[in-house]
């Protein structure tokens, strides 16, 4: 199993202007005001962040390997392992173990 690195364009781009203008009318911010425009994208990089964990596993459960997430995260299977294993002691447990 092997997963495309991440890569952005215009549809990635599409999707988080998207994005964005609906979480601002959602909480009912001005996306003109640049301080309410960086507060919602780091909200939006913070949840996308929240779901790596989860998928993370859900993909070693596929039998995908800690090179093919490495990979799929453009890191190193070291750096993957480190910050998604759940028996690494600075792992990133935010979700699947908190919400």
């Amino acid at each position: 199993m092997t997963a495309a690195g991440p890569r952005s364009g215009d549809d990635t781009c599409d999707l988080i202007d998207d994005a964005l203008y609906r979480l601002a009318e959602r909480r009912g911010k001005w996306l003109g005001d640049p301080l309410a425009a960086i507060t919602l994208i780091a909200s939006l990089i913070d949840q996308a962040g929240r779901m790596l964990p989860e998928h993370v596993l859900l993909a070693l459960d596929d039998d995908a390997t800690w090179h093919d997430i490495a990979t799929a995260l453009a890191t190193s299977p070291e750096q993957a392992k480190l910050r998604y294993s759940p028996d690494s002691p600075v792992a990133d447990t935010r979700w699947p173990y908190n919400w």
